[in-house]
């Protein structure tokens, strides 16, 4: 060998050593990529510095394009996690064509990069997990609130209504939620109850049962979901019309007690595709405790009602019997009215205990 020879070998070793120290001092930086949402743009740079290439593209999956390259400008080889290709990695260098040693780092690139993408799904799963976890424990919180409310013993189910409509929207991640309650003294008129603490009009209920999301979900009598408003038939056959914030996702979930219809619980937001079926899992829960809340505060108000009325004919039938004994005979007139009227409270504990029974 001669020295001119030795010489260019000594230069083509010291480059190598300094491709690999170079290359060596920047595989941290791949694993830096494990961490951001999208690794690929990083990805791409950092083989581009490796291989001193003009354009790099990562394939996952591989697809079915070839996993080798004959040109000499080309290189393509696999992504691989152990033995498994999982994708290819292809790129191009105007000059100077590709040697072996560029060869040998597409080959521990792709290993690389494996791993990376490996990595980086056990991430996303535990970022997701972890979410979920805390999603869950942030449940539970508004649950328990949520809880203590329709505990709270309120006795007015407006009042009630009012309280929980408001908690809705913060325990399913919606903006804005609605509670239709039907009359149980006038089944055809209803009361709307909105988060934002307002009591809508009697005609803009009536709309909202007769044309609205509410009233379809009334009367299909099941938790109806619609992820995008503007391309779902049944939202855009409603009669109903936004001019503020348009709804662009919805769910609802029907009140009932037994057999019977109470009301409906609808959520909405101004961004598509925001619910899912755990969300309305979650809605048809709290529509659950709804359900209760209203019915047992409509049952205790009609029993304070009662003993309020019964008390107050115990009080005439006193005056009366009394005025009697001293010889009204009016009296007796009061006496039979205030019979009449003990028969029909009466007849109506026996219907409200009826209907307690056979639900």
């Amino acid at each position: 060998m001669t020295a001119s020879d030795a010489a260019i070998q000594l230069v083509v070793t010291q480059r190598r050593a300094a491709r690999l120290r170079n290359a060596l001092m920047t595989v941290s930086a791949f694993f830096t990529t494990v961490r951001q949402a999208d690794p690929l743009p990083m990805l791409r740079d950092l083989c581009s510095e490796w291989l001193q290439a003009d354009n790099v593209e990562i394939m996952v999956p591989a697809g079915t394009g070839s996993l080798q390259s004959h040109a000499p400008t080309k290189l393509v080889g696999p992504i691989t996690i152990g033995r498994r290709v999982i994708g290819r990695i292809e790129v191009t260098r105007s000059t100077p064509p590709f040697d072996s040693d560029d060869r040998e780092l597409l080959t521990v690139l792709g290993q690389i990069i494996g791993i990376v993408f490996e990595q980086s799904s056990l991430q996303s799963q535990l970022d997701q997990y972890l979410n979920q976890a805390r999603a869950h424990a942030d449940t539970l919180d508004q649950l328990l609130q949520f809880g203590r409310l329709v505990t709270s013993a309120t006795t007015d189910p407006l009042h009630l209504g009012l309280q929980l409509a408001t908690q809705v929207p913060a325990m399913v991640g919606g903006e804005r939620a609605s509670l239709l309650l039907i009359q149980p003294d006038n089944p055809e008129s209803s009361i709307l109850l909105l988060s934002n603490g307002h009591v809508s009009t009697p005609e803009r209920a009536h709309e909202v049962r007769e044309h609205g999301f509410a009233g379809l979900v009334l009367r299909e009598g099941q938790p109806l979901i619609i992820d995008e408003t503007d391309a779902d038939q049944r939202w855009l056959a409603l009669r109903m019309h936004e001019f503020d914030s348009p709804t662009r996702c919805a769910m609802a979930a029907p009140l009932r007690w037994g057999s019977h219809l109470l009301g409906a619980l609808t959520v909405t937001t101004t961004h598509s595709r925001r619910f899912d079926s755990s969300h309305l899992n979650l809605l048809e829960l709290v529509a659950c405790h709804i359900s209760l809340a209203i019915y047992a505060a409509d049952l205790e108000m009609r029993r304070k009602q009662s003993v309020k009325l019964l008390s107050e004919i115990e009080t005439t039938m006193k005056t009366a019997l009394a005025a009697a004994r001293a010889g009204d005979l009016h009296a007796l007139d009061t006496l039979e009215a205030q019979l009449d009227r003990l028969h029909k409270v009466q007849q109506s504990l026996a219907l409200d205990m009826n209907k307690v029974s056979d639900e």
